[in-house]
């Protein structure tokens, strides 16, 4: 009878340390929510609010053989009337915010006078030019033809 009794105690031992390991197990296994550093899907990094009324130039970048930087992707750039070398390109994340009135008027050869807003992002693939041109990636909030 004691035999039994010390398998059933020994049993529930092994069952329960077998079931603390298990949910040992299952606790570290968290998924990682960490936001990339980088990305349409990163942080944001500056807000352009509607009321600002920026107006910048909307283009579709083709691939090139010269130039495969964020290519065939819509880009919305800045341009200072004071200063030649200045420009801030914007590489937009979410397309489906252009409207078509806006993607019927646009060809590879043009570009739109366009009001928008949105978050800045910062881009994945750096890259180094002149100090006064700067790239970010850009999830609009609202745009408009001028």
């Amino acid at each position: 009878m004691k035999t039994k009794n010390n398998e059933k105690k020994s049993l529930r031992k092994t069952i329960s340390y077998l079931f603390f390991f298990i949910i040992l197990i299952f606790s570290n296994c968290n998924k990682d929510d960490t936001q990339p550093n980088c990305g349409c899907d990163s942080e944001t990094k500056a807000i352009i609010n509607e009321s600002t009324q920026l107006i910048g130039a909307i283009t579709y970048k083709e691939q090139t053989q010269s130039n495969s930087y964020y290519t065939n992707r819509y880009w919305i750039t800045i341009t200072d009337s004071s200063c030649s070398n200045c420009a801030q390109h914007m590489i937009v994340c979410n397309e489906d915010l252009i409207t078509n009135e806006i993607l019927s008027i646009l060809n590879s050869q043009t570009s739109l006078n366009v009001k928008f807003s949105g978050e800045l992002k910062e881009v994945c693939e750096k890259r180094f030019d002149i100090s006064n041109i700067s790239y970010q990636l850009l999830t609009l909030t609202k745009i408009e033809l001028q």
